[in-house]
C-alpha cells in the first residue's frame, strides 16, 4: 500500500471514531437519563411514581390520613353562621400545600340549607381549623355541620420544625352586647412571616367549641409580634372558658 493510501485510511478510520464517539455520546445523554421526580415514571429510589426517596412528594403509604375532630356553625347574627372544621394532621413531616373541601349546613329536619366550597392548606403535625366565615342560611337554623375533602390530599415532605408563630396575651372580653379577643401574634424566627391565616375559636367549661372567628395577617417583620382581635357582634350563650388561637402561614 502506498503512503497516500495509508494516510486516506488513516484519515477515513479517525472519522469513523469520531463519528461513533459522537453517536454514543448522544445515545448515552437520550437513553440514560438521571431519574427525575416528575417524568411519570417510578425510577431511581422512588417508592412511587414521582414519590419517596428523595422526591419531595411523598407517596400515599407514606402518611397518615388526616382526622376531621368536628365540624360545627356558630352563629353570628340572624340568618348568618361561622362555620370551622378541626382537623388533625398526624404526620410530623409532612403539609398539603393546597386541598378542596366542602361545607354542608343541615337543619333538623336533615335539609340542606348552605353549602360552601373552598380550597385551603395544611400544616404539619398538628390542629389545622379551616374557617369558613358569613355563611347565609336564611330563616332556616342549622343543625348539622357536615365538613368532607373532596380530593385526595398531595403530601410534601417538610422538616418537621415548629412553627416559628406564637400568640400570647390572649384577653377574652365583652362589652355591652358584643365580644372580643385581643391577643399578640409574634414571629420569633429571623424570616418575614407572610400570608398568616389566625382561626379563634372560643370554648366553653365543658370544652366545647361555641364560637370561632379568623383574621388575615400579610406579613410581620422577624424577631417581631403584632396586636391581632377577633370581635362578635353578640354575647356568647353559654360561659366561655378558654379560647384557642392558632396562626398558619400559607406557603403556596
Amino acid at each position: 500500500m502506498s503512503w497516500s493510501s495509508k494516510r486516506r485510511n488513516a484519515y477515513f478510520g479517525t472519522a469513523i471514531f469520531i463519528a461513533i464517539a459522537v453517536m454514543g455520546g448522544l445515545f448515552f445523554l437520550i437513553f440514560n437519563k438521571k431519574p427525575i421526580c416528575g417524568d411519570g415514571k417510578k425510577n431511581g429510589d422512588e417508592q412511587g411514581i414521582d414519590c419517596g426517596g428523595l422526591c419531595d412528594k411523598l407517596c400515599a403509604e407514606q402518611v397518615s390520613a388526616l382526622m376531621v375532630v368536628w365540624s360545627r356553625s356558630f352563629k353570628v347574627s340572624e340568618g348568618v353562621y361561622n362555620s370551622v372544621a378541626y382537623v388533625e394532621n398526624p404526620n410530623f413531616t409532612a403539609n398539603a400545600p393546597k386541598i378542596s373541601y366542602t361545607f354542608k349546613i343541615f337543619d333538623d329536619n336533615n335539609i340542606l340549607i348552605a353549602e360552601r366550597n373552598g380550597n385551603t392548606f395544611i400544616s404539619p403535625d398538628g390542629i389545622s381549623p379551616i374557617f369558613e366565615g358569613a355563611i347565609i342560611t336564611g330563616n332556616r337554623i342549622p343543625a348539622r355541620t357536615f365538613f368532607e375533602f373532596s380530593e385526595t390530599p398531595i403530601w410534601i415532605r417538610t422538616s418537621g420544625d415548629k412553627s416559628s408563630l406564637s400568640v400570647n396575651n390572649i384577653k377574652l372580653s365583652s362589652v355591652n352586647i358584643s365580644s372580643r379577643v385581643d391577643a399578640v401574634l409574634s414571629n420569633n424566627s429571623l424570616l418575614v412571616a407572610r400570608n398568616i391565616e389566625v382561626v379563634a375559636i372560643i370554648f366553653d367549661t365543658n370544652d366545647n367549641a361555641i364560637g370561632a372567628s379568623a383574621t388575615f395577617v400579610e406579613s410581620i417583620p422577624d424577631r417581631s409580634s403584632q396586636n391581632i382581635v377577633f370581635t362578635w357582634p353578640n354575647k356568647f350563650d353559654q360561659s366561655a372558658s378558654r379560647v384557642e388561637i392558632i396562626p398558619r402561614v400559607n406557603t403556596e
